[in-house]
């Protein structure tokens, strides 16, 4: 069965100078105060893309791409190949009181560090959530496995997108699109699983069979 397609149709802001991504992580810090009236720890769903090497003991290329989603209506997709990191972006990075959420994004923190000498903190795998209220034990998910388990949609991945050239001088619409739905994606799914029950609770629920037949859809 082939699912429908999972796909970003808010407003996708591409900043590539230091100048665009500063005031771009300005704008960001400004929405996250504001989402602190409804949550306690609020989140951003968050995603790095850099250059493969297809050279045999090559390194991979530094870290070029960094996407942010806070919400169904905007994301930001930021080239920091071009533009480093500047202080707003930085601040937004190191702030331990705002979540970030994505597949693998421990590996992701290690490589900003790495690329950019930038903490990325307070980070939560999608991956240990979803077992957590799944219940499953050490299943690895991939971004679009769990797209699909969780709400029945296909999240694209192209190859010739994903492989491809992210420190080009300027990306490209399809480039732009993959990026800003892949950090919707994260966001969404870590909306949809924080409001699931943890599975212990739900197995000493009479209920149960109620209450996970209810899971978003």
């Amino acid at each position: 069965m082939r699912y429908p397609e999972m796909t970003f149709k808010g407003r996708i802001t591409y900043s590539r100078t230091e100048i665009e991504v500063e005031r771009a992580a300005m704008e960001l810090l400004k929405i996250i105060e504001a989402k602190k009236n409804e949550v306690s720890l609020p989140a951003i769903g968050f995603d790095i893309e850099w250059r493969a090497s297809f050279r045999k003991g090559a390194p991979p290329g530094k870290a070029a791409v960094m996407q942010i989603c806070a919400d169904t209506s905007h994301c930001h997709v930021m080239h920091i190949f071009h533009s480093g990191i500047p202080k707003s972006l930085r601040l937004l990075l190191e702030n331990s009181m705002l979540l970030k959420v994505g597949i693998g994004i421990g590996n992701d923190a290690v490589k900003v560090f790495k690329d950019y000498n930038v903490s990325v903190k307070a980070v939560e795998d999608l991956s240990y959530l979803a077992n957590q209220k799944l219940g499953r034990d050490s299943q690895k998910w991939s971004l679009a496995s769990l797209t699909e388990n969780l709400i029945s949609k296909q999240l694209p991945k192209p190859k010739k997108i994903r492989l491809g050239n992210w420190e080009a001088k300027v990306l490209s619409k399809d480039q732009l699109h993959y990026a800003a739905t892949d950090a919707f994606a994260s966001w969404y799914l870590y909306e949809v699983l924080r409001s699931l029950p943890d599975v212990e609770k739900v197995a000493t629920d009479k209920t149960s069979e109620e209450v996970t037949d209810g899971s978003p859809k």
